[in-house]
């Protein structure tokens, strides 16, 4: 909270949102398979490289895997691997942003603020549901 009053300049209070209760409901029929997209409205401060990285994600289907080198060549930078990995990660709004859909490119799990078996349960959550 302290690095995110920071970034927006603002003072984080807890309470009330207008928008938590949509996002409630979203989240539980993520959990429940019936959501792949997310709309409750986004604010994403970062740096436009971030921003780009984080749109990407975003794009990436539900139930499906990207590398985090096709991500860099997704926003048009093959060699920003790296970067990519470090937006991924510094992404604050996790399954609404998919950050959980980027692996290595050999297919294992690699990097998530929330613990790889969080990454694993979210990827076997999704590909449980299968495609529509």
């Amino acid at each position: 909270l302290k690095r995110l009053s920071k970034l927006l300049n603002a003072k984080c209070v807890p309470g009330f949102c207008k928008h938590f209760d949509k996002l409630s409901s979203e989240l539980e029929e993520y959990f429940s398979g019936k959501r792949r997209e997310f709309d409750v409205p986004l604010v994403l401060p970062g740096t436009p490289f971030q921003q780009r990285v984080w749109t990407a994600l975003q794009t990436i289907p539900y139930g499906s895997t990207r590398s985090y080198k096709e991500q860099a060549q997704t926003i048009g930078l093959p060699s920003a691997i790296r970067a990519v990995a470090k937006a991924n990660g510094d992404n604050r709004i996790a399954i609404i942003i998919p950050c959980h859909r980027v692996i290595g490119a050999d297919g294992n799990l690699t990097g998530y603020g929330g613990g790889l078996w969080r990454k694993r349960y979210l990827l076997n959550l999704e590909s449980s549901h299968g495609p529509r």
